[in-house]
């Protein structure tokens, strides 16, 4: 099942109503859930469906935050059309890189995405930047192939890494410390993972 609704990574108040009405529903839903569903993915806080099934396994992508901060900064650009608060919001302040990286909605993006559970808790921890041993490493976990790699939201303007200058470094540095260091612990623990597969 697919869960793309929740504006989760976005701190605001119609936002985070939003997200507590979209728990509430879902796990009034707990059982029919476990009946017709084995998996739930999509952009939603880890503790959504805490509780709800007798055992549930955590996976989760990582991205470099220096590059996830910017990609998702021209993503936000590039998309005024989108039906979302953030997106108007964005617009309607015209917001340079540095306004955006003051932001309060969206300091710590990744890290707001892991609700109540640690990443130590994540059955499996994949990084974007290493995407297709990621995926080979979630075949050999779970047993699975998850057939040919896809790619959405992808900014054609873009050949390689955004740049990062001295400046933007000093700013994400500032107000995305929880994501820098949890990326390090992302990092860590998909090394690992990877020396147990290919031991």
């Amino acid at each position: 099942m697919g869960d793309y609704g929740d504006w989760a990574g976005f701190d605001e108040p119609s936002a985070n109503a939003r997200r507590a009405e979209r728990v509430a529903a879902m796990r009034a839903r707990g059982p029919e859930l476990l009946e017709k569903y084995d998996i739930i993915h999509g952009h939603f806080v880890a503790d959504k469906y805490e509780g709800l099934f007798p055992t549930a396994e955590y996976v989760a992508f990582f991205r470099d935050p220096y590059q996830q901060t910017l990609a998702h900064y021209y993503f936000l650009l590039r998309n005024p059309q989108r039906q979302h608060p953030e997106e108007t919001m964005f617009h309607e302040a015209k917001m340079t890189v540095h306004d955006y990286l003051e932001w309060d909605a969206f300091r710590n993006h990744q890290s707001q995405y892991l609700g109540k559970v640690a990443i130590d808790d994540f059955t499996m921890v994949g990084l974007s930047d290493h995407f297709r041993q990621s995926l080979s490493m979630f075949g050999a976990i779970f047993d699975c192939d998850l057939g040919e790699e896809r790619f959405f939201n992808v900014n054609d303007e873009r050949t390689g890494e955004y740049e990062v200058t001295l400046d933007v470094k000093r700013a994400i540095e500032k107000n995305r410390a929880l994501d820098i260091e949890l990326y390090r612990r992302a990092q860590e623990i998909f090394a690992k993972q990877a020396a147990r597969i290919a031991a």
